[in-house]
């Protein structure tokens, strides 16, 4: 557990932001205008990860007979057919069975269900002479390591555009937990936990993608992820292209509530702060997110990040950054970049 006191002197918890050597991270396109059965066939150069990612997973969550007598329905009713064709397919590429690759792909949602596997996340985003920074910290079972090894920077265009969209996730992954549109806005997803029960409703993660394709503007995604039923509990953070365009979207699967930024910057981790939904379950997430959002909060109040170097300085603070941290990001909409750094 992170320490949670707060210091009384800032100059104690200034940032040293020495550039640190990264390694680049793989990149994967998808041509969105190929058949949805060949969008991933690159996918095969990472056929071992995935593979290896896909027995982890389905371990971790008991196994697909916990899942089969309702997965079928499920998937016909609230899963698009265009993503259900592109996971047959990435489960060709992979030699695995359809609906261990649909489970998998549900991973976040089958955990309201479950509540077995920790997944926290810390996110901010920060007005800066120019476009808003977002800045975030992605916490999850790490599967020995190998989630952060397998990272990968999704790119989906059309045809040989530009990117339309870039998610970050891993060989197998096709929804979005954390993902760009370049020009429009930036969209991460914390988790969290309520005592509202689950919905039959789309899983969250297919609807970030398909908001990260369709939405046309900051105002656009931000109003869709407050209205649209999902299937389980979820803390949003959208950032835009001009100064003050930031928002965190805190769901149940039937409720929403949209927080604005205070003083150029806003904050999540893994509790609610303006929506009234309290679990009754004590979880290392709940237990640990007002520490970890109140360091945020005062490592970017007393430093002022301006570029991608100084955010990172942030999210890899001792008390910000968890034992199950996978990935630090950093996103500007305005330019369409991502920057993904790995723990060290």
């Amino acid at each position: 557990m992170h320490d949670a006191a707060q210091p009384s002197n800032l100059r104690a918890i200034e940032l040293h932001c020495v550039p640190i050597a990264m390694p680049p991270i793989p990149e994967l396109n998808v041509d969105l205008d190929a058949p949805p059965e060949r969008r991933w066939d690159g996918l095969s150069e990472w056929r071992q990860e995935g593979r290896e990612l896909l027995k982890f997973y389905l371990r971790d969550l008991g196994g697909l007979d916990a899942f089969s007598s309702v997965l079928t329905g499920y998937r016909d009713d609230f899963v698009d057919p265009e993503y259900v064709a592109e996971m047959r397919s990435v489960a060709r590429i992979l030699d695995a069975r359809e609906e261990e690759v649909l489970l998998v792909n549900l991973y976040y949602d089958a955990l309201k269900l479950l509540l077995a596997s920790p997944m926290g996340c810390t996110a901010f985003a920060v007005d800066t002479a120019g476009p808003p920074l977002h800045a975030r910290n992605l916490d999850w079972t790490n599967a020995d390591g190998r989630l952060a090894k397998s990272t990968v920077i999704v790119n989906f265009h059309r045809g040989e555009g530009a990117p339309l969209y870039r998610t970050v996730g891993w060989p197998g992954f096709v929804g979005c937990l954390s993902g760009v549109a370049p020009g429009r806005f930036a969209i991460t997803l914390n988790a969290v936990l309520s005592d509202d029960p689950p919905e039959l409703a789309p899983p969250i993660s297919l609807l970030l993608r398909r908001v990260l394709e369709k939405a046309e503007t900051f105002d656009i995604a931000v109003a869709t992820l407050r209205d649209t039923e999902v299937a389980s509990d979820g803390l949003l953070l959208v950032t835009g292209t001009r100064p003050g365009e930031m928002a965190v979207i805190e769901r149940t699967p039937t409720r929403a509530v949209v927080r604005g930024p205070k003083d150029g910057a806003i904050f999540v981790a893994n509790d609610y702060r303006a929506l009234s939904s309290s679990p009754s379950a004590m979880t290392e997430l709940t237990a640990t997110s007002y520490g970890r959002y109140g360091h945020a909060e005062r490592l970017v109040r007393a430093n002022a990040p301006v570029d991608a170097e100084s955010c990172l300085a942030v999210l890899r603070n001792g008390n910000v950054k968890m034992g199950i941290t996978v990935q630090h990001m950093v996103f500007s909409a305005a330019q369409g970049t991502v920057v993904v750094a790995l723990p060290a």
